[in-house]
């Protein structure tokens, strides 16, 4: 290890010192020579920085040296399990293994690229979720999830279906463990609420329960208008009382801080920093100023903005609904400059990548990318933000500025006027500023400050405000008490002025 660690002080280009079951890089064939280079410069156009560079080259050049052969011939799922087990016998520190380890999925990313080969298909592991669930049971899940696909954006319907299946398939597991149950009919409130009260006493709330049972509930509903028999009580089981849940937005001042933070980005004079930090932005906005989901960033492509009407066109959205968005000048402006930074977005861009707006390591952007960029910048400028939470902000904001709820309600896609309202209901700053107003009022009519406690009005003030009584129009009844006031005002003043103790009245 002592001669590794040496060689590695010169690997700034991400050179790996040569082991004896590796092909020393001067005689790779030429082809992988410059494969690798391209790969490479792929990872600096990606927007890594210098440390990841350096790792995930020497992961790939493990890769290329020890399996020498042409890059095209390479199948990652046969050939780098030998590569992965060469760096766990070589590196003891764990540190070490897991750096090197990460350069292989990248690799993987580039030879698909580079190659032209179809992506992987990624399937569903209901398996995993299903097999502790009678057969009867599991058909009936895949069944609903197979119908409730249909209404799903066809890119993201593996994601909704684990999503879906994990949800219902939790608490079916541990309603099958607690007793046999031969059909639907053995789900009864009383097995419910026998799980409800053991998930409560180890800790968990009120509102997960709730959720739990709305996925269980849309389930029988479904296997019901299928002519299955379930007992009926079922769906008349009350959620539990969790109260409102308001959404989370974020305050104005924190919003500032983590624009100004992502702005700090898009002007470094780093051309890989530079990308990143404009594409960060040009979303950033998009969600707080126009409130856009996540999912609607990540599918939005070039010919769906509208730069003249400041609009962008959100397709098959949640509920594959359309809808048109209004784009404010600075989201505009950051869209600009990050497409000019941007470019093309690589020769080994697919072309469905090359639709979209954004793009990360030369193809869709990642779920999670936007996640991991605020919790990057957040930890730099003290916020803890997630990205819904920029579309709460944007629904929060744009109420408190005046915009109509109906607007709102449209400009973010609501399908009920409800879920619009809960964000009212968050923190409206026209109401607070109507009742600090009002408030001021009422303390001044009801505070007895301390000048009027301690000095009361003198004589002078008081036969002006009687003089005042007079000259508007009374009767004779009143005229002769105010007569008598103003002359038992003027017998005290003469009396105060004498030095002689006033009477009571």
């Amino acid at each position: 290890m002592t001669t590794a660690r040496s060689q590695r002080r010169a690997q700034p280009s991400g050179v790996q010192p040569t082991k004896p079951t590796l092909t020393p890089f001067q005689d790779w064939l030429p082809a992988n020579q410059g494969f690798y280079t391209a790969f490479r410069r792929w990872l600096i156009e990606s927007g890594y920085r210098p440390s990841a560079l350096v790792t995930y080259s020497i992961g790939a050049r493990l890769a290329l040296g020890l399996l020498n052969k042409p890059y095209w011939q390479i199948d990652p799922e046969t050939d780098f399990p030998a590569v992965r087990a060469y760096i766990t016998m070589q590196y003891p520190s764990a540190g070490t293994r897991a750096a090197y380890l990460r350069g292989l999925p990248k690799l993987d990313q580039y030879v698909q690229l580079r190659c032209q080969r179809p992506a992987r298909v990624r399937e569903v592991n209901w398996s995993y979720y299903l097999d502790a669930l009678p057969g009867w049971m599991a058909a009936d899940v895949r069944a609903y999830l197979k119908h409730l696909a249909r209404n799903w954006p066809a890119d993201r319907q593996l994601d909704l279906t684990s999503e879906w299946l994990s949800r219902l398939s939790q608490p079916l597991r541990q309603l099958v463990a607690a007793g046999p149950m031969a059909d639907l009919t053995a789900l009864t409130p009383a097995r419910w609420y026998t799980y409800v009260d053991a998930r409560l006493a180890v800790g968990i709330r009120p509102g997960t329960l709730n959720a739990e049972l709305a996925y269980l509930l849309g389930w029988l509903r479904f296997l019901q208008e299928q002519g299955r028999t379930i007992c009926p009580r079922m769906l008349k089981v009350d959620k539990l009382d969790a109260g409102p849940r308001l959404p989370r937005d974020v305050p104005i001042e924190q919003l500032r801080r983590l624009q100004q933070g992502i702005q700090a980005e898009a002007s470094s004079p780093r051309p890989n920093v530079v990308r990143s930090g404009r594409m960060d932005l040009a979303w950033f906005l998009l969600m707080l100023h126009s409130g856009l989901r996540m999912s609607e960033v990540r599918r939005l492509k070039l010919g769906d903005i509208d730069w003249e009407r400041r609009t962008v066109r959100i397709e098959q959205s949640k509920g594959l609904k359309d809808r048109l968005v209004p784009v404010s000048q600075a989201a505009l402006d950051a869209l600009r400059a990050y497409l000019t930074a941007r470019g093309r977005g690589g020769p080994e861009t697919d072309d469905v990548a090359g639709n979209l707006v954004f793009i990360h390591w030369h193809a869709q952007l990642n779920q999670q990318h936007c996640r991991m960029r605020l919790i990057w910048y957040g930890q730099r400028c003290g916020v803890k933000v997630s990205p819904h939470q920029l579309r709460h902000s944007a629904a929060t904001l744009l109420l408190n500025a005046g915009a109509p709820v109906l607007s709102v309600q449209m400009i973010l896609g609501h399908k009920e006027i409800e879920t619009t309202l809960d964000y009212a209901r968050l923190y409206d700053g026209r109401i607070a500023s109507d009742y600090y107003g009002a408030m001021a009022q009422v303390e001044r009519q009801i505070a007895l400050t301390e000048d009027a406690a301690v000095q009361p009005p003198n004589p002078a003030e008081m036969l002006a405000l009687v003089d005042a009584l007079r000259a508007g129009t009374l009767n004779d009844r009143q005229t002769d008490m105010v007569q008598s006031l103003r002359l038992g005002i003027v017998t005290l003043a003469e009396q105060s002025a004498k030095g002689q103790p006033g009477s009571e009245a």
